[in-house]
């Protein structure tokens, strides 16, 4: 391809360079294949095209996937990562492979459960680049196909590797973790860790066994690492298993400087207790000579002291006893010890140990290892070798020893850390059974040093190894691609390495021929190499090449490069063998651990004998000891290799490679050379030519086109070409051919793509040069005009100068005139002012002459008339004052007297003191008296009042009931009317008879006459008494109501006091108003009793004349009357005799006279309880019948109807105290009553259950709303007003009522309208209880009966309300209902129902708000990327295309004209905006609490808030120019809909998108570059942190205009800043979204007003029964009145 087919002048290009290995320069020149480029540096070099590859389109920030590079290629790949490196971007994709840059610094804000949170379940390369995507991507992918995924880490040392790792462990333990129950109740693990804390806790345990310091990573990993976690079918962690490969075991006997060996040792050494150093012999690190090799024993910024406690808190965590963490560091310790044993020359070329220090150390080994000094000793000096005549035992020589000690250290080390790892995997568990797994493989990466040995040959083999996995995995990705998209391909050739392979583990290959040469023990490295020189596998391998220079090294020529091999160690180091006395010492030792260690099971069927030794050395004799077991460390290598590639070949794998930035492991330093090497080892470079060799240009055709239009203008204005089309029109117009059009994507060749940039090149330059011609003419005539206007500008000056000096000479002439005039005047009118001045002071002098003449004359009179003044008043004050003396003195003479006769009788008063006294106590009695009477006419209003509470309690029933009962009476009354009729004509027909037959006993029936006659007289006198006793007491009444008024002044505030205090005394204000009234009823129906008794009493007088016999006769059903028997406290005696409260009546003769009494005594003891008792004990007491007469008499019992203790109607109680009868003197009609009350009983309670249902039963129904409240919180509250459940101490209603609400919400937990119609109904419920009931007082004693009745007389005295009678048919409990209430002592119950209601209220909102986040969340993702075609084809695109590539733009859409033109209106923003308009008007139907209503959108606003922030934060596509317009307009959408939906709603929530607003006003604000740090954070961006202006700032990129970003001082400064706050609490950019509850309970409640919320409500028609009158709701109709 000829040069200036892809390069032209101007054309930015890649030339090769020593030292940064590329440059970037500038073609200036172009010669044929010949270019002359232009480096930044000013030098000038002249190159072949094919040399110069093109740079890609200038991107500070770089690409975060490559293969999007235009151009992909070697300085295309290192710059992208530079440019990312140096923004703090560390990741990078390469399609699926992820690039991981070391950042040698904390970069806290890119890791932690926040970021975990952002990448769960996110698509790889949906967001940035991460090792969080990669993870996720592989779990998802197990979940998805249950098929094992593997993830393989690689780099060379320092590269990141091991954190890497971990942070991929973390990952898949916080994806895949359960609790610690679980784990363990399926592990039976000791431990009590789960799986996922095991395997974490096992990378600081293998870091402190195999990691060691390194000239290049101060934590290098000196072996590699697989692990498998296991997960079951649910995706959870089940088990895991870690397999470790080529532990670096001469590092245990030989560092180099300035490296370390292991970590253990040192954190050994310095961390060890006093009590451990001494049992172990333990001395600091500089005296072992392991670690004395190297003058490195610390690390900076490490505590080996800490890091020691971490590894044992590790161990223990893992589930390793305390007994085996003991026996390994006192194993570690043998090992440092055993290092110190020195040797000196014996005899015959023997070697013994040295004395002194040696020995000590000698037996400080033996003692750790648990073996005999001596048996050590001769394993370390000799050694026995098994001939045909039995063992020789033959010295070593002093360099033979060291070998030996060094040989045992290593097999004791090695044996160790795999026992390590056996019980790091034994303490966790590996799940057979698992349904799938996870494989993350932590490996070393390409190793090239000065001097290659044994360990960097393994090394680079398991990398081949690798790599030819990688290989194929990339190829196969690249054809899954081409078979995605459907395009035509054939199979394309990329290079392989499978020769290497072969030539290294391969037939005869170098393995082969070293395990050959192993076994010679003679043999050398020399020897090795020079049968590798002669293998026909070596030299017919195009591979290996062998140096001319050195005899012992040969060359692999490896897939990242040729390296150098070494073979002096290769046999030493490929032999992993045990010496049989070691292995007979040490199985035998007297620690468990050690005997473990080396313990090894005997040989199935007589393959091994007892040694375990694999080669006998001393003939067929199968019972001879063998020297020692051999083992071919290259051989295991090989064999774990081929078991790990098996697995991995069963696995998906993912990728990522590891870059060390610069060998001094500093931040923001990046080599060029360095990484480069690097990407070449890790096979990134590779990946890159298996791309080019096929379609290595992958473009959507969005992006082809947006990019490539300008080549087609007029294509845009094609209707119905959409941009596949439009693509293949402009390939084929640009002559290119062997491209590909897939479903979504162009596919094109290598170099296409710069074919087409040339063309693109040309177009724009061609139109640059028009846009020129016409600027340019532009500037000419420009440039003309105002030539013309600069020389008519000249003229009209110099004009104008000759005419100004024509007018100057003018305007001198006149000046001159007018100056002699004006001086010529001057003079004049000086003159004249003189002559003035002169006359005016001559007149002035005289005239002041005259004037001060006149004032002395004045001023003299004046001072005449002052001196008379004074003089006068002089003579008149004294006068005055003589005359005011001698009037005091007068008055001073009799008030002396007058005070005398005062003093007097002062005396005399006092001396009357006593008298004074007994007045005052006079007083004091009368008003203790007045007192009692208060306390008596108490007791009588608590009597009246129980007596109503039980005629109220009877209710409608007993109104039917009373009408029977009435009627029985009447019958029973005009019974006994005729009875008494019929007797009195049967007396009077006895009299005639026995008057007209019994003549002669006219002297006895004389007698009985007089003996009646003086009866009635006795009776019309008790009478008579009883009459005037009445009127007595009612004057009395009216007395002490005249008195009791007086006082009411005087009494009112202390009695307010106390009824302030209880409840119950003002619950029954007003029910004890309407017991006033029927006590003045009552007093009226005395005044009716007492003309019935009149009237008794003349019936009485016809019926005198009647015998004894017969009117016992009629008095005997009398007693049986209901009214004398109802509620009484009389009776009738067996022998017809009355029987009064106080003892039997005087005569049987006065039957009927008592019995008339008793019937008016019980209608008065039915109305006024009190007033009858004291009536009837004052009529006894002048009847003259004393309460100790008899023992007959019965003691008074307590009213029926009266309350109990409680003040509560007891329906369950008989009707009169037992101790009001006898026994067997309950009467038919009481047992009725009784029968009847104990019905009524159980039919309240089953109205109350019918009731319960009833309303249980309509709050399962929507009971809407009345005058904007929620019904069914109204209808709630009054229903538990009304039955008395608040002051419940049990009831169920409560339950019943929570059960059906919580039935309802987890039913319609999804349906917003349902949730807001319970948030409404709860939160009014819940305020309506705060503000009406109180927890009960603390103490639980019952006040005396007496006292509650007298405070609640007293309070219906004093209370203010005027309710009408009317009104307390319906009052509750709380002393009125509907009437007026004050806070209620509510019991446990009610208390409990509100906190109830407290938790649905917050179980509700976040339940609104939730369901609103699901319903956005979807569309929230596409509200942040501006939609496929609705940004214009860059800039200047030309207009607007439809179809399925671009849209038409609208400036007319735009909400409130905000960017007009920009951008379209978002389908995705008005979705969002519906379903807040739908969840507006829900909540406003529900007529929800505007406090709640405002909570719940500044939530969802915040939610939006945040969702959108770290969207933009996490997608590069996102932070552009254009994409900010769209986020803008959308914005500006939102905050018009806010406005159209009022503060009442929504609040402030426009101030919650502050951080998105800011972010996006960042993203479309002009002159960035300009900008200071101190503008940014302070006017534009003051919300943002410093980390997310970091962010926003490195991300950006302008796709319309092409202007840059902050400026590199400003980028600097935000990472200074950066630095210096990395102490800071929180490092994330991120935002967190704020799930609480945004208010408290007393806030929504204060908040909340009581308007409406008592009036009366209309009955709902779901509590409403058909032709059911039991059950009645009306009381919701009354307005409840709230006191205090």
């Amino acid at each position: 391809m000829a040069a200036d087919a892809v390069h032209t002048t101007g054309t930015r290009v890649w030339i090769k360079d020593e030292a940064e290995s590329w440059k970037q320069a500038e073609v200036i020149k172009l010669d044929n294949a010949i270019l002359t480029v232009l480096t930044e540096d000013g030098k000038q070099y002249n190159l072949n095209a094919e040399d110069c590859p093109l740079q890609n389109v200038a991107d500070l920030r770089g690409v975060e996937d490559m293969t999007r590079l235009s151009y992909l290629h070697e300085p295309g790949v290192l710059w992208n990562v530079k440019q990312r490196y140096m923004l703090d971007d560390i990741y990078t994709y390469t399609g699926t492979i992820l690039i991981a840059v070391n950042p040698f610094a904390s970069l806290p804000h890119l890791y932690g459960k926040h970021m975990m949170e952002q990448y769960r379940g996110a698509e790889l390369g949906e967001l940035s680049p991460h090792v969080y995507a990669i993870a996720d991507s592989a779990y998802r992918q197990m979940r998805k196909e249950m098929k094992g995924q593997s993830i393989l880490v690689s780099g060379e040392s320092g590269a990141g590797k091991t954190e890497t790792s971990k942070l991929i462990m973390k990952y898949l333990a916080y994806m895949g973790g359960y609790s610690e129950q679980e784990a363990n109740a399926k592990s039976n693990r000791p431990s009590g860790r789960s799986v996922e804390e095991q395997v974490l806790e096992s990378n600081p345990l293998l870091e402190a066994f195999g990691n060691a310091k390194t000239s290049r990573n101060d934590n290098s990993s000196r072996f590699g690492k697989y692990v498998d976690i296991n997960f079951n079918a649910a995706g959870v962690i089940s088990g895991a298993a870690i397999r470790t490969y080529l532990l670096e075991r001469s590092r245990v006997v030989s560092v180099n400087e300035p490296e370390r060996n292991y970590h253990i040792f040192y954190q050994l050494c310095d961390g060890a207790s006093a009590a451990e150093k001494a049992a172990w012999h333990l001395r600091p690190a500089q005296e072992f000579h392991y670690l004395n090799q190297s003058s490195c024993f610390t690390l900076p910024r490490v505590d080996n002291a800490e890091e020691y406690q971490l590894t044992i808190r590790a161990m223990e965590r893992v589930g390793i006893p305390q007994a085996d963490r003991t026996a390994t560091f006192r194993t570690v310790a043998a090992i440092l010890h055993l290092g110190n044993i020195n040797f000196q020359v014996g005899e015959d070329d023997s070697s013994h140990v040295v004395a002194g220090d040696a020995e000590h150390h000698l037996g400080a080994t033996a003692e750790l290892l648990g073996v005999g000094r001596d048996g050590l000793r001769k394993a370390l000096t000799t050694r026995t070798r098994n001939t045909r005549d039995g063992p020789i035992v033959s010295p070593l020589n002093v360099k033979a020893a060291l070998e030996t000690r060094d040989s045992l250290a290593k097999t004791i080390y090695s044996k160790m850390f795999d026992w390590l790892v056996k019980s790091i995997n034994d303490a966790i568990g590996e799940d057979k059974n698992c349904a799938a797994s996870v494989g993350v493989l932590d490996i070393y990466g390409f190793e090239s040093f000065k001097v290659n040995d044994f360990e960097q040959f393994c090394i680079n083999l398991a990398n081949e190894k690798l790599q030819q996995h990688f290989n194929q995995h990339v190829f196969k990705m690249e054809q899954a691609e081409y078979e995605r998209e459907e395009i035509d391909w054939s199979y394309i050739q990329f290079v392989d390495n499978q020769d290497v392979l072969d030539l290294i583990e391969g037939k005869l290959g170098i393995l082969d021929m070293l395990d050959e040469v192993c076994k010679f023990p003679t043999a050398t490295g020399k020897d090795l190499a020079e049968k590798l020189a002669a293998s026909p596998a070596c030299v017919a391998s195009t591979r290996y090449s062998k140096p001319k220079l050195s005899p012992t090294a040969f060359a692999v020529n490896h897939y990242a490069g040729t390296v150098m091999y070494e073979t002096g160690a290769f046999l030493d180091k490929n032999k992993d063998f045990v010496v049989a006395e070691h292995q007979a010492l040490l199985s035998a030792s007297s620690s468990p651990f050690v005997a473990e260690l080396f313990y090894e099971a005997p040989e199935q069927g007589g393959g091994r004998d007892a040694g375990g030794s694999e080669r006998s050395w001393g003939g067929r004799n199968s019972k001879q000891f063998k020297a020692f077991k051999f083992n071919s460390v290259g051989s295991q290598f090989k064999r774990q290799l081929s078991d790990l590639m098996t697995q991995l070949h069963t696995m998906e794998p993912h990728y990522i490679r590891c870059i060390k930035p610069n060998s001094l492991n500093k931040p923001s330093v990046f080599e060029n050379k360095n990484a480069l090497h690097q990407l070449r080892c890790g096979g990134v470079l590779e990946a890159v030519r298996i791309s080019c060799a096929g379609f290595p240009t992958k473009r959507e055709y969005f992006d082809f086109v947006d990019h490539f239009w300008p080549l087609q203008p007029d294509m845009l204005r094609a209707p119905d070409v959409d941009d596949r089309a439009f693509t293949k029109f402009i390939l084929d117009k640009a002559g290119i051919e062997g491209y590909q059009l897939g479903l979504l994507k162009v596919f094109l060749r290598a170099g296409q793509m710069a074919q087409l940039d040339v063309v693109r090149t040309e177009k724009l330059h061609n139109a640059a040069i028009q846009l020129q011609r016409c600027a340019r003419g532009f500037l000419a005539r420009r440039a003309a005009a105002r030539a013309r206007a600069t020389i008519l500008l000249l003229q009209g000056a110099v004009r104008g100068l000759f005419a100004r000096q024509l007018y100057s000479a003018m305007r001198r002439q006149q000046a001159a005139v007018n100056i002699q005039r004006h001086y010529r005047g001057h003079l004049e009118r000086k003159a004249h002012r003189s002559t003035r001045q002169a006359i005016l002071l001559l007149q002035s002098t005289w005239r002041g002459r005259n004037a001060r003449q006149r004032f002395d004359g004045l001023r003299r009179a004046h001072a005449a008339v002052v001196l008379q003044k004074r003089w006068r008043g002089y003579r008149a004050r004294s006068s005055f004052q003589a005359t005011r003396d001698a009037a005091l003195e007068l008055q001073a003479v009799y008030r002396i007297k007058v005070a005398r006769a005062e003093l007097k009788v002062l005396r005399a008063d006092a001396r009357e003191s006593s008298k004074l006294l007994e007045d005052k106590r006079n007083l004091e009695k009368r008003v203790t008296e007045l007192m009692a009477t208060l306390e008596v006419v108490q007791d009588q209003r608590n009597e009246l009042r129980a007596s109503l509470k039980e005629e109220k309690a009877v209710g409608t029933e007993y109104q039917r009931r009373l009408g029977e009962l009435e009627l029985e009476r009447g019958a029973a009354t005009a019974a006994d009317l005729q009875a008494a009729l019929a007797a009195a004509v049967e007396a009077e027909d006895l009299r005639s008879e026995a008057v007209q037959a019994l003549s002669a006993q006219q002297a006895a029936s004389a007698e009985a006459s007089a003996r009646v006659v003086k009866e009635k007289s006795d009776v019309e006198t008790r009478l008579r008494a009883a009459q005037e006793y009445i009127n007595r007491m009612m004057n009395e009444r009216s007395d002490i109501e005249k008195k009791f008024h007086s006082m009411k002044d005087d009494l009112i505030t202390r009695l307010q006091n106390a009824c302030g205090q209880r409840d119950e005394a003002r619950a029954q204000v007003l029910e004890l108003q309407n017991e006033n009234e029927k006590v003045r009823e009552a007093h009226s129906g005395k005044e009716r009793l007492l003309a019935a008794a009149n009237l008794a009493i003349a019936q009485l007088t016809t019926a005198a004349a009647a015998s004894q016999q017969p009117y016992a006769a009629a008095a005997s059903p009398r007693s049986h009357h209901p009214a004398a028997s109802n509620n009484s406290n009389a009776a009738t005696t067996p022998d017809g005799s009355f029987t009064t409260p106080n003892g039997p009546a005087s005569a049987p003769g006065s039957s009927a006279a008592a019995n008339a009494l008793q019937s008016m005594m019980s209608r008065a003891q039915t109305a006024a309880p009190g007033y009858a008792k004291v009536m009837m004990d004052n009529i006894m007491g002048l009847s003259g019948v004393s309460n100790s007469g008899g023992g007959g008499t019965t003691p008074p019992a307590r009213p029926y109807g009266l309350s109990g203790r409680n003040g509560e109607d007891d329906y369950s109680r008989s009707p009169a105290t037992p101790g009001s009868h006898t026994p067997g003197s309950e009467s038919e009609m009481e047992r009725k009553t009784r029968e009847l009350q104990a019905r009524q009983a159980l039919a309240q309670q089953e109205r109350r259950r019918l009731e319960e249902e009833r309303l249980l039963s309509a709050l399962a129904t929507n009971l809407s709303f009345h005058r904007g409240r929620p019904l069914a919180a109204v209808v709630v509250f009054r229903c538990c007003l009304q039955w008395r459940c608040f002051q419940a101490d049990r009831t169920s209603i409560f339950d019943k009522i929570i059960g059906v609400i919580g039935n309802q919400i987890e039913k319609q937990q999804d349906e917003n309208a349902c949730l807001a119609y319970w948030l409404a109904n709860t939160v009014t419920l819940l305020h309506m209880l705060h503000k009406n009931i109180k927890p009960a007082s603390g103490t639980h004693s019952r006040r005396p009966a007496a006292a509650s009745a007298a405070r609640s007389m007293l309070g219906g005295l004093f209370g203010r309300s005027s309710a009408s009678p009317a009104q307390h048919a319906e009052a509750s409990i709380h002393g009125g209902g509907v009437g007026g209430f004050k806070q209620v002592e509510a019991k446990y119950p009610a208390l409990l129902f509100k906190q109830q209601l407290d938790a649905f209220v917050q179980k509700i909102f976040p339940m609104m708000r939730d369901n609103v986040k699901k319903a956005i969340t979807p569309m929230l993702a596409s509200c942040i990327h501006t939609p496929r075609g609705a940004a214009g084809r860059g800039a200047g695109s030309g207009p607007a295309r439809g179809g399925s590539g671009l849209v038409t733009l609208s400036t007319t859409s735009v909400p409130g004209g905000a960017v007009a033109g920009s951008q379209p209106l978002s389908k995705h923003w008005s979705d969002i905006l519906g379903v807040f308009d739908v969840l507006l008007g829900i909540v406003r139907d529900a007529h929800v609490p505007r406090v709640l209503v405002q909570a719940l959108f500044k939530q969802l606003f915040s939610f939006v808030n945040v969702q959108l922030f770290n969207q933009l934060l996490l997608r590069r596509e996102c932070c552009s120019f254009s994409n900010g317009e769209y986020v803008k307009t959308g914005l500006s959408q939102v905050e018009n809909w806010i406005q159209a939906a009022g503060v009442d709603s929504v609040a402030d929530s426009w101030d919650e998108l502050k951080f998105i607003r800011q972010a996006v006003t960042f993203l479309v604000i002009g002159g960035k570059p300009k900008k200071s740090l101190d503008e940014i954070t302070s006017d534009l961006c003051p919300v943002l942190s410093i980390q997310q202006l970091y962010r926003i700032s490195t991300m950006y990129w302008d796709d319309k205009y092409n202007t840059e970003s902050v400026s590199s001082e400003v980028l600097a400064r935000m990472k200074q800043a950066m630095v210096d706050s990395s102490a800071s609490a929180s490092h994330s950019f991120l935002l967190d979204d704020d799930s609480t509850l945004p208010f408290s309970a007393p806030e929504v409640l204060s908040q909340m007003d009581d308007k409406e919320l008592y009036l009366g409500v209309p009955v709902p028609e779901a509590l409403k029964g058909e032709n059911d009158m039991t059950v009645s709701f009306a009381f919701m109709e009354k307005e409840l009145k709230i006191q205090g």
